[in-house]
């Protein structure tokens, strides 16, 4: 009892009061709440985005089959929205309608999946969760706005998804979660011509950017496939008010200015066959490749000019490159203490490329449900790193939580060499201290 109160002491006691202030607010509002409403408001006039060629979705449906993180899954008697057999991420990649957006998905088929979906939605639980309605209405948006489907079951939804999300926003989450409802919020304020959701946007947008890009560029949840993610989602705003007559000048600054220093760091992470480190909660095949990111922002005209030499500092993560060798390091802290949901037990842990071939490797990721497996993919062990009498260096638990964590400083960063050391073994005694030498 005591030691899981100790726990529970590391794991709260960084959090932000807004957090907890909307944790205790959203969580009496759903045990007092008996029925999820929808708003009947009337939806105003809409407009079609013409925007240019993005990024298609990876392909996640084909002959009535959904495959999502390498999972696939046919429904013989009609869709289950809330599916919950393949686990909760399965069922929220389900609710993103990423698939609308595939290469060579039907305008009909598309329109019968949203009818279905929106004859589902008061029923649903993971449907009409803030984060899942945020990344739906994004997709809806770009797909309406693509064919011009002028349906108005379908926009009075979107725009009934949108109102809720108002009263829900992500402010007990923080992090992307709060990002991605501000950018769908922005995409709703420019199709809808919505004051309200493009006002919210902006304030989010310009405050929370400003405070998760690092200097160095990095996403401040040190995951490169959420980096890559947020980074596309930036590219798709700037498109957006590219697209859109007498577009906000900050805003459009920000989305600029944000996006090239994320590429500029993105670039330098990657690996040479194009493939993104395994470090923190990444995944292969999820996000847009680094490849289609610069493709994309090459398109939207984006000046890259100052960000072709970017310096890794901030983030704690460093690549060496030296003849057929590449390394990368992790010698930073896990990442922001008050959502530390996607970080692992890994200071210190590298991964190396010899003549562009993976030589050393990470676990990665491959399941965010609270079980056995997403324990050992998270823990010390499972990173190349070392490990001090079976001990984990930062106390992670539960799917996405951390209590105690390792701090690193750094004793010597020169550009060829590095040294640094963490206190995460402190407690019995113990300091890791980590060095390397790169010499041409």
């Amino acid at each position: 009892m005591f030691n899981n109160l100790i726990l529970y002491y590391h794991t709260l006691r960084h959090l932000k009061l807004i957090q907890i202030v909307y944790r205790t607010v959203y969580f009496i509002r759903k045990k007092t709440t008996k029925k999820k409403r929808l708003s009947d408001k009337r939806t105003p006039e809409y407009r079609f985005l013409q925007l240019t060629a993005g990024i298609p979705s990876k392909p996640s449906y084909r002959q009535e089959t959904f495959i999502f993180i390498g999972v696939s899954h046919k429904f013989d008697n009609g869709i289950d929205w809330d599916f919950p057999h393949h686990g909760k991420l399965w069922t929220y990649n389900l609710n993103y309608f990423d698939f609308l957006n595939q290469e060579n998905f039907s305008r009909e088929e598309g329109i019968a999946m949203m009818h279905d979906f929106i004859g589902n939605l008061t029923t649903l639980s993971v449907g009409l969760e803030p984060y899942p309605t945020s990344v739906r209405g994004i997709n809806w948006i770009k797909f309406i706005s693509k064919h011009e489907i002028r349906d108005q079951k379908i926009v009075d939804s979107l725009y009934s998804q949108y109102d809720r999300l108002m009263k829900n926003i992500e402010y007990h989450v923080l992090g992307n979660h709060l990002l991605e409802n501000a950018f769908s919020l922005f995409y709703a304020g420019c199709f809808f011509n919505e004051t309200r959701f493009a006002a919210k946007a902006k304030k989010i947008l310009i405050t929370e950017l400003d405070e998760q890009i690092l200097s160095d560029g990095a996403h401040f949840e040190l995951s490169p496939m959420y980096h890559q993610i947020i980074l596309h989602r930036t590219l798709d705003c700037l498109n957006v008010q590219q697209s859109v007559a007498g577009s906000d000048r900050k805003l459009t600054e920000t989305f600029k200015s944000k996006a090239a220093e994320m590429i500029g760091w993105l670039n330098k992470a990657t690996w040479s066959d194009g493939s993104i480190p395994s470090v923190n909660d990444a995944a292969a095949g999820i996000a847009p490749s680094t490849e289609e990111l610069n493709q994309y922002a090459g398109l939207l005209q984006l000046n890259l000019a100052g960000f072709r030499n970017t310096v890794l500092s901030d983030s704690g993560y460093r690549k060496f490159r030296n003849g057929n060798y590449e390394i990368f390091i992790d010698a930073g802290n896990i990442g922001p203490d008050y959502i530390p949901g996607h970080a692992h037990s890994d200071t210190f842990s590298f991964e190396m490329f010899i003549g562009k071939k993976p030589f050393i490797v990470d676990t990665g990721v491959s399941t965010y449900e609270n079980n056995q497996r997403r324990y050992l993919e998270r823990s010390t062990k499972s990173h190349n790193t070392v490990m001090f009498n079976n001990l984990e260096q930062t106390e992670i638990w539960a799917s996405h939580r951390v209590g105690r964590r390792a701090k690193v400083k750094i004793l010597n960063d020169t550009g060829t060499e590095l040294s640094a050391q963490h206190d995460g073994y402190l407690p019995y005694g113990v300091f890791h201290i980590f060095s390397l030498l790169s010499r041409n």
